[in-house]
């Protein structure tokens, strides 16, 4: 049979489980506001009742109960949510910074507004124009070398700025490499925590916490494959390698040519996050839109430097100087956009602009006339002319931007759908944890008055013999 003080055991081991549920709600409370914080539950079970089936057990009608204790601190996290949620937070990295990149760019070029480069360019067509109709005037030459210089210096701040957008989205790349890598070893530090902690037989929910926030930020920077192993690590897999193996990571770089890649050298496959989406938009500002900005600056400096050349200058006699109008520096291959330029000598003396035919009168204009018609010329391998090729360029440009900005709208909603369901299941929620702590507060002053019964009962037993 059991004996005398069996019951105070029972007691006891009722106090300590639900002074532990209190500390356990106690922590929930306090981490309400804590971010990435999963809500814990102090599991209840019974314990081994007494006694069990041998040839000596003792003559008694069944088992009897030996009370409860707290089998496990359970983390209330639903795994699946988090295997949504990652790729999707990928996705919303990869077109945030699309959408910032290409916005950025779109704003620089001011369209359709009165400082836009069309409006420069219909300025500077408009300008020849007028010099066909009044060639000899000093006035209208001057307005026309002026022009010049305002669409070659707004051509060279496009190219300029989006120089510049290349170089930050370049340093942006090796930040978020950077962060990836910090992120890395946090991951594998806390893989050796966890291992060792559930090797104990210990439920580590706040390493636990700790790691899948590293893994959320993870994966708005680069899409990975998560692989949960039994004993509790979380391997990290990019491309097919992992990044995150157990307790060891490996750690990504950037070579000469500006890709990422695995210590052996190895391009990084990386298709989705921060790092995808700025690699796509400094991929699509350098090879489609700097590029066609140098299509055009070739293109017009040919036009007209082509028209010019078969004209005659004011000067007499007529002077050799001032063929060329537009100037493109030998050294600027791949960055005519940059280096544009109205010939120096016919900024310093605007007689040298060649307005007339060969041989005929100060009054002729007829050269200008011949310039200013190479605004309708379909010369660009595109068979537009150059404004409507630069046109055709602002609409790619708008269309990439857009598109850009209607995903991350849809990826932002899918998102906080996602993590409202993940808080649904995982948040704290401060009327069920009051709730709770009423119920463990009754267990705990159920299983305390039981003592306090106990004690009474033992004291009459004491004094039968007296």
């Amino acid at each position: 049979m059991p004996s005398t003080f069996f019951a105070f055991n029972i007691a006891r081991r009722g106090l300590s489980a639900h002074k532990a549920a209190l500390d356990v709600t106690a922590h929930n409370v306090a981490n309400a506001s804590t971010p990435g914080f999963t809500r814990q539950q102090a599991v209840f079970s019974t314990t081994a009742p007494f006694a069990i089936a041998a040839i000596n057990r003792p003559a008694q009608a069944g088992q009897i109960g030996t009370g409860v204790t707290i089998s496990e601190i359970r983390r209330l996290r639903d795994s699946f949510l988090d295997y949504q949620i990652r790729p999707q937070l990928s996705r919303l990295g990869d077109w945030e910074e699309r959408r910032a990149a290409l916005g950025h760019i779109e704003k620089l070029l001011m369209e359709p507004t009165e400082s836009g480069l069309s409006q420069v360019f219909s300025r500077f067509w408009d300008a020849w124009q007028e010099l066909s109709k009044n060639p000899a005037s000093g006035a209208t030459r001057a307005g026309v070398v002026e022009s010049s210089v305002t669409l070659a210096n707004a051509i060279n701040a496009v190219a300029a700025q989006t120089e510049v957008a290349l170089s930050d989205l370049n340093t942006k790349v090796r930040m978020s490499l950077n962060d990836v890598n910090s992120i890395a070893s946090q991951v594998a530090a806390l893989n050796r925590q966890v291992i060792t902690n559930m090797a104990a037989g210990l439920n580590p929910n706040d390493l636990a916490d700790r790691r899948d926030m590293l893994l959320d930020e993870l994966s708005r920077t680069v899409g990975f494959t998560q692989l949960s192993q039994t004993n509790g690590a979380i391997d990290v897999v990019i491309g097919g390698r992992h990044l995150v193996q157990g307790t060891l990571f490996s750690e990504l770089s950037i070579d000469t040519g500006g890709q990422v890649i695995w210590p052996d050298a190895t391009a990084a496959r990386i298709d989705q996050g921060r790092l995808a989406g700025v690699s796509a938009a400094r991929g699509w500002l350098r090879d489609e839109f700097y590029a066609r900005l140098n299509t055009l600056s070739n293109n017009l400096r040919d036009l007209v430097n082509t028209a010019h050349a078969g004209g005659q200058s004011l000067t007499t006699p007529p002077s050799p100087l001032g063929a060329d109008f537009f100037v493109i520096p030998p050294g600027a291959l791949g960055r005519e956009a940059r280096f544009i330029q109205v010939n120096p000598e016919i900024v310093a003396d605007h007689a040298l602009v060649r307005a007339g035919a060969p041989g005929a009168g100060r009054g002729d204009g007829s050269n200008a006339l011949a310039v200013s018609r190479q605004r309708h010329a379909t010369s660009l391998p595109s068979g537009t002319n150059l404004e409507g090729f630069y046109s055709a360029l602002v609409i790619a440009l708008g269309v990439e931007t857009q598109q850009a900005s209607r995903m991350f709208t849809n990826q932002d909603a899918l998102v906080s759908q996602l993590e409202n369901r993940r808080q649904e299941s995982a948040g704290v929620s401060i009327d069920e944890e009051m709730a709770a702590m009423i119920q463990f507060q009754h267990g705990y002053a159920a299983a305390a008055r039981l003592l306090t019964t106990l004690d009474e009962t033992l004291q009459v037993l004491i004094n039968l013999g007296r």
